[in-house]
């Protein structure tokens, strides 16, 4: 299906002036291959877009890696579209949808190089990616936008909702300043803002004097009713039990006004989530809390470590389902996978994470262990009549 309709739309689904064209992005079958050339420009493009909101590459992500996440799969489908000016990859947008739960909702993002702004080309860009979202019948369209936070202002992140001025999510908590470019964006294309989203980065060798004794209190709490395990990837006799805990983590965590559904997590779900992993060059390390009695998992959390990047990890859910918290899980688990990833990676230096604004405990978990305000994402939505 996805094929046929690209075939079909490939001379309309664009917008043409000018000064540019928006086309769609085929993915080849390898960094070698036919059409392996426009691939790693729209690359390079990403790179770019990400060095000037931020100054540095933390959050950009090895070719090899995108290759692979970016493959349609049995559980989400993603459309990747750029724009030529000039002859020059000047700006992108994609849009993503899940096959298997939100079956109403689409991802989208459009984003251009400062070089070719206020030209129309970033809304253009945009009304591409809804457009992939109504073709596929989609109804509510998810979007984020991203904040630096200058070094000297990392005390706090940001807006307040007490700023005049200020955006303030659904959630009441959090706020991004009204004047700031792509929230002028977001609300001028019929965007409302549901979540305000903590950036944290942590330098590993200037904060790790104080976690032994942060490791010692928390396993001096857990250890007794709790089994602490680490791994590379999920091992296949505890992908079932694991799953229970990926299917909590997307409706535990906060969410706003806006919520999404349960995602549908099983054993094979979790086996395809290391497959996919393993073959866009990426490890998985985890660190799980398991219940002694009842032999069930009670909390995890996960660091992603991309090949030609090791020295910078991604931290992605950490979860402690309800009915195990106050225990100092959170704590234990994090301290747990840090020393993993240090172990397995002598060049490691920093990890980042997200949090939402609202996630007070855990932001206070991740700061007693060093993390500290690098930014801040939007998470806005609208609907798509």
């Amino acid at each position: 299906m996805r094929s046929r309709a690209a075939g079909r739309s490939a001379a309309r689904l664009a917008h043409m002036s000018a000064d540019y064209r928006i086309e769609r992005l085929r993915l080849p079958p390898s960094l070698a291959g036919p059409g392996a050339e426009e691939f790693l420009e729209f690359s390079r493009l990403t790179d770019a877009v990400q060095r000037q909101i931020w100054g540095h590459e933390d959050r950009c992500s090895p070719p090899e890696y995108r290759l692979r996440v970016w493959r349609d799969s049995p559980y989400d489908e993603t459309v990747l579209l750029f724009a030529r000016a000039g002859g020059r990859m000047a700006g992108r947008a994609w849009c993503r949808v899940s096959l298997k739960e939100d079956r109403d909702r689409a991802t989208v993002r459009a984003e251009v190089l400062d070089e070719f702004s206020r030209r129309g080309l970033g809304r253009a860009l945009l009304e591409a990616a809804l457009e992939e979202a109504r073709r596929r019948g989609r109804t509510v369209v998810d979007a984020f936008t991203e904040h630096p936070v200058p070094a000297s202002r990392r005390t706090g992140v940001g807006a307040t909702p007490a700023d005049p001025g200020a955006v303030v999510p659904s959630t009441g908590t959090g706020a991004l300043a009204v004047g700031e470019r792509p929230v002028r964006f977001a609300r001028a294309a019929g965007f409302s803002l549901n979540q305000v989203v903590r950036f944290s980065e942590l330098d590993l060798a200037a904060h790790d004097g104080a976690w032994p004794a942060l490791a010692a209190a928390a396993s001096a709490r857990a250890s007794e009713e709790y089994e602490l395990m680490t791994w590379e990837g999920v091992p296949p006799e505890h992908r079932a039990g694991m799953a229970e805990l990926f299917a909590r983590m997307s409706v535990d965590a906060p969410q706003g006004e806006s919520r999404t559904d349960a995602a549908v997590w099983d054993a094979e779900r979790v086996a395809a989530l290391d497959r996919m992993l393993a073959e866009a060059g990426t490890v998985p390390l985890y660190a799980a809390a398991r219940h002694r009695v009842t032999g069930r998992f009670a909390a995890y959390t996960s660091l992603w470590v991309r090949r030609g990047k090791e020295a910078v990890a991604d931290q992605d859910d950490t979860l402690v389902a309800s009915g195990h918290r106050g225990r100092s899980l959170g704590m234990w688990i994090k301290l747990a996978n840090l020393a993993q990833y240090r172990a397995k990676y002598p060049a490691a230096r920093k990890v980042v994470t997200f949090n939402a604004e609202e996630n007070a405990h855990m932001l206070a978990i991740n700061e007693a262990i060093g993390f500290r305000p690098a930014g801040h994402d939007g998470e806005w939505y609208r609907s798509l009549p």
